[in-house]
């Protein structure tokens, strides 16, 4: 009877103190909510990106999860709800801190957006000026962009820190042309300056 009743208090302190920690056995348990994970980054130091999607409603986040004692996940910050706006091209999420900086895209359905790039090398270019880029220039601009194609409308990016430049923005057709940007302090926008 001693080892049973030893046997039961260990699993109830084991219980409560992964209930304490905010320790989960899946991903999508540490994510507060009825979730399904879209897209893991590693990050590093035990750390991953989540792009996920909530089941209920649709809208998207992105969460960082730490990595715990090889097999436990704990939620370490993210943002949630958010849904591509009617007459935008797409909606961006995104969380950080000093050393590390999320970003998650979702296109809407009709933008025929098939790549995202971040980043930017036209600093004199105001948030309504008319401007010319193509993917091509993207692309011979390693250091200065990150590009993903888009996957099942999602996109996502890791980055060591926050900056202006990762916040923005641009989407591009399959066949390379501009179609629509959110430049640092602006709004997601459709371009046709051509």
């Amino acid at each position: 009877m001693k080892k049973f009743m030893f046997a039961v208090i260990s699993v109830c302190a084991i219980v409560g103190f992964l209930f304490v920690e905010g320790l989960h056995f899946k991903i999508t348990n540490a994510i507060h909510g009825d979730v399904k994970v879209i897209r893991t980054e590693d990050m590093g130091n035990s750390a991953k990106a989540v792009l996920f999607e909530d089941n209920s409603n649709h809208s998207f986040g992105v969460a960082k999860i730490e990595k715990k004692y090889g097999f436990l996940y704990r939620y370490d910050g993210g943002s949630y709800s958010f849904q591509v706006l009617e007459g935008k091209p797409f909606q961006a999420s995104g969380i950080g801190d000093p050393e590390s900086f999320l970003v998650a895209v979702k296109t809407a359905d009709e933008s025929n957006i098939k790549y995202i790039a971040i980043g930017n090398h036209m600093e004199d270019i105001g948030p309504t000026e008319p401007y010319r880029l193509s993917l091509d220039e993207v692309k011979l601009n390693p250091s200065e962009y990150h590009l993903q194609e888009v996957t099942d409308n999602y996109a996502l990016f890791v980055f060591n820190g926050p900056s202006e430049d990762n916040w923005t923005i641009r989407g591009f057709s399959e066949d390379g042309k501009l179609i629509a940007d959110k430049l640092f302090g602006g709004e997601e926008r459709y371009v046709d300056w051509e």
